[in-house]
């Protein structure tokens, strides 16, 4: 009973994480990271928050229904505020500054600084993490590493059956969208990863595949992988190092096509899955050493003024419009467009307000009561 009861009622005092993240997508790996870290805050415990950097309104899809993410409210800053909780704000490397005037600012250094906007370089004020070794020591953090493993097993796996693999796939969404060259001669005639491709036919074109080319850093060279398929890098302008390999190794990876290369990464591609299976197991001893290292810089951090989140206040006139939104579905699925007609132009003509309000589903009523149009 004192275990149910302590879960059921958490630690009063534990200082709330603001996570600053784009809407989730499965098109980007580092919405996905951004989100399943809220997630697993929350899941051990913790009270995380995301934040739409953009500035969406509410009603715009944002989370993903099956994680534990919700968005942050002004009602929600405020509770946090008067109780003298200095929330820890996770921004990733894009974001430019402390837009929010945030008292602690954790960086989260997804990819190399600047390369895809954002600061290049970061105030000693912040306290910054990196998602590979090479990222914290890019953002001056060696020891602060958080690898959160964001593609998901039960989709991106080793055939069933085995497979006679033929053909070659490519990836290049943001070499292409940046112009950073022409396609490699080593691409043509290769089947192209593009955006509106599914996970389930990502999955299924690498466990069929010879290669993987990758003209960038990108999941899908991790998720070719745990497919059995090797992962071949191709340097370039936008491509100078690869991300990730001191987490996950270089079994199943090649850097550049030489014969050597792809000899080794077509020879050790089996061991890409164990490899990543332990990744997983170690995040959360990551999370673990984030969370004591952030709370208590959280401790020792005043909160004097509140943040300036950009969050809309649901007000009154919302309110009153869901109200009645909900009448108005109410009727039309009683009695149509035409019976919707009919009571809104008894109203214009009458001046008579309703003697009922729609509150839970409950119809209003003209001042004749039951009244149909015919």
């Amino acid at each position: 009973m004192t275990r149910a009861v302590s879960a059921l009622h958490p630690p009063p005092g534990r200082h709330p994480y603001y996570i600053v993240a784009p809407p989730y997508t499965r098109f980007s790996a580092g919405a996905r990271v951004l989100h399943l870290l809220c997630h697993a805050l929350n899941s051990v415990g913790q009270t995380a928050f995301l934040v739409d950097k953009d500035g969406c309104p509410p009603g715009t899809p944002f989370v993903h229904p099956d994680l534990l993410t919700p968005r942050l409210s002004a009602e929600v800053v405020d509770y946090h505020f008067a109780a003298g909780l200095t929330p820890v704000t996770v921004y990733p490397e894009v974001v430019e500054g402390n837009p929010f005037s945030a008292p602690l600012v954790v960086r989260y250094v997804l990819n190399f600084p600047g390369l895809l906007g954002g600061d290049s370089i970061y105030p000693p004020s912040e306290l910054c993490y990196g998602y590979s070794r090479s990222l914290a020591e890019s953002a001056g953090a060696p020891d602060n590493i958080l690898f959160i493993p964001a593609s998901d097993t039960a989709v991106f796996h080793p055939p069933q059956q085995p497979v006679r693999r033929q053909g070659s796939c490519f990836y290049a969404v943001k070499y292409r969208s940046q112009n950073v060259g022409p396609l490699l001669p080593r691409t043509a005639g290769a089947v192209e990863i593009t955006r509106d491709m599914s996970q389930q036919d990502m999955a299924a074109l690498f466990q069929r595949s010879e290669w993987l080319f990758c003209y960038e850093n990108t999941a899908a060279a991790l998720e070719a992988t745990l497919c059995g398929c090797p992962a071949v890098f191709l340097p370039n302008a936008h491509l100078t190092e690869r991300i990730g390999d001191d987490v996950v190794g270089w079994d199943g990876y090649a850097w550049g096509d030489g014969p050597d290369e792809l000899e080794r990464a077509a020879r050790t591609v089996g061991a890409a899955w164990d490899n990543y299976l332990k990744s997983i197991e170690g995040f959360w001893s990551q999370l673990d050493l984030f969370i004591a290292r952030t709370q208590a810089r959280a401790v020792a951090t005043p909160y004097g003024a509140v943040m300036r989140v950009p969050l809309p206040r649901p007000g009154r006139w919302r309110q009153e419009g869901v109200l009645w939104w909900n009448a108005i579905r109410y009727v039309l699925r009683r009695e149509g467009v035409r019976g919707l007609a009919c009571r809104v132009s008894r109203r214009l003509w009458s001046g008579k307000r309703s003697k009922e309000s729609v509150v839970g589903g409950k119809a209003w009523r003209s001042s004749a009561e039951g009244k149909r149009c015919d």
